[in-house]
């Protein structure tokens, strides 16, 4: 009898549950925490979210919600992380998912059986033991935002300054650092808001930066800025795009060296958007003064790559995450550089039923992409589309990281970038034509797994 697990409640874990209960298929839902929203639910017990208390989305409401269930009309343009998490537990109540749902139940191995489908070892929270069960597929859906990835090798003197380091994840109030001289390192969305949240009551603050970013206001031109993902903009060939976001970004912003951030080198494309107004602001006022990157560390100092030394007491390292699944053997399947040798961001060529969600960064919201991105792998289960051949995939991921290589800057934080309608007409085309193959009797994949080849793929 089929039966599919899902690991994960969060977003890309309770779209995977919705579709395949509106299908009828059967699965289990495996959490590790309490209640569903993975990162969006505040201080969630199984230890893996990173949202702190003041954290509002940097993408509106129209472009956060699942196609399925719009958020309230009564929600602000940008939702507190309370919302978010309210509107994911009622996305989870108005489609019965949580009868569905093991809380408290950890995935702990996933492997391979011989005879085709899968083993899942779980453990249930205050069990006296591990349970093995048996499925044909395994839908991971347990997210990249919670492994924190901290510089590699790390900063000299790191180990011997004396004040306090913490990664973003563990951030949760400015309120330790009212008073101190603190180091903020990174230039994403939580270095940018971060920052800017605690130089209001700290004695100086400083934001390090190797690169230099685009930085994006929440709204341009009266609407909120992913807006323009839907806007005649969007249509636009790449070549016109990037120059022409650019003029868009300098009459409503302003160059950002006149908030003394260095000029980026790179167009506003090549990159995922850092978004903050508070930022400018701060900067302007002088609350936070920028930073190249930090060269080395004495017990209270910092010194950066252009010579200048700074007093230092705190260090928050808003430097991302690692994408990781400590549930599969590295020799079945990883991600090395923040890479996945998926096609399409789902199916690993050579591992039959297994099946990846949320592995696909846009420049916007990732939500609107997660349902259809879950119909793809119902219909996978149910047999009504089949995949192409895996040597066929893994020829077309080969041929995608190239083109990513041209597009995106080579950074881990880049490996799952997407482009928004890219990727959502390239799934409906595999949709379409995976019917044709199945309507064909095209052969799926092998009946037995085994780790994938080594490839030069995204």
């Amino acid at each position: 009898m089929r039966r599919t697990c899902v690991i994960g409640a969060g977003p890309s874990g309770l779209a995977a549950s919705k579709v395949l209960a509106s299908r009828n298929v059967p699965f289990d839902c495996f959490e590790a925490g309490s209640g569903v929203g993975g990162l969006w639910r505040y201080g969630n017990d199984n230890g893996m979210s990173g949202v702190y208390a003041s954290l509002h989305t940097n993408i509106s409401k129209q472009s956060m919600a699942f196609s399925s269930l719009a958020l309230p009309d009564t929600c602000p343009v940008f939702p507190h992380h309370s919302l978010m998490l309210a509107y994911l537990e009622d996305y989870a109540a108005s489609f019965g998912l949580h009868r569905h749902i093991e809380f408290g139940t950890r995935v702990t191995s996933v492997r391979p059986l011989d005879d085709g489908g899968w083993e899942v070892v779980c453990r249930r929270r205050g069990g006296p033991a591990e349970e093995t069960r048996r499925y044909t597929e395994v839908v991971v859906a347990n997210g990249h935002h919670w492994d924190p990835r901290l510089p590699s090798p790390a900063v000299p003197g790191a180990e011997e300054f004396a004040g306090t380091a913490i990664h973003s994840h563990d951030y949760r109030t400015p309120d330790p650092y009212a008073g101190r001289r603190v180091l903020v390192i990174g230039m994403g969305n939580s270095a940018c808001e971060i920052a800017a949240e605690i130089s209001r009551t700290a004695a100086r603050t400083f934001l390090s930066a190797r690169d230099a970013a685009h930085l994006f206001p929440k709204v341009l031109l009266g609407r909120p800025a992913d807006h323009l993902a839907w806007s005649p903009l969007s249509d636009l060939p790449r070549l016109l795009k990037d120059p022409a976001l650019r003029l868009l970004l300098r009459l409503t912003r302003g160059s950002t060296t006149r908030y003394g951030l260095p000029a980026p080198v790179r167009g506003p494309l090549a990159g995922h958007p850092s978004t903050s107004d508070e930022l400018l602001s701060q900067l302007a006022r002088g609350a936070v003064t920028p930073k190249p990157g930090v060269s080395s560390f004495g017990r209270e100092t910092a010194l950066f790559s252009d010579g200048s030394r700074e007093p230092v007491d705190a260090v928050v390292y808003a430097t991302g995450y690692r994408i990781s699944f400590p549930f599969l053997a590295p020799s079945l399947f990883a991600a090395p550089d923040g890479r996945t040798e998926l096609y399409l961001r789902t199916i690993p060529p050579r591992l039959p039923g297994l099946y990846f969600m949320g592995l696909a960064q846009p420049s916007g919201a990732a939500f609107p992409l997660l349902e259809p991105q879950a119909e793809w792998i119902a219909e996978l289960i149910e047999g009504t589309v089949a995949p192409p051949s895996p040597a066929h995939m893994t020829r077309m991921i080969a041929r995608e990281w190239r083109r990513h290589r041209k597009t995106y800057v080579s950074t881990y934080r880049h490996g799952i970038e997407i482009d928004f309608r890219s990727y959502r007409r390239a799934l409906r085309r595999e949709r379409r034509a995976g019917r044709r193959r199945a309507r064909g009797a095209v052969p799926a994949l092998p009946a037995v797994a085994g780790p994938a080849p080594a490839a030069d793929a995204v």
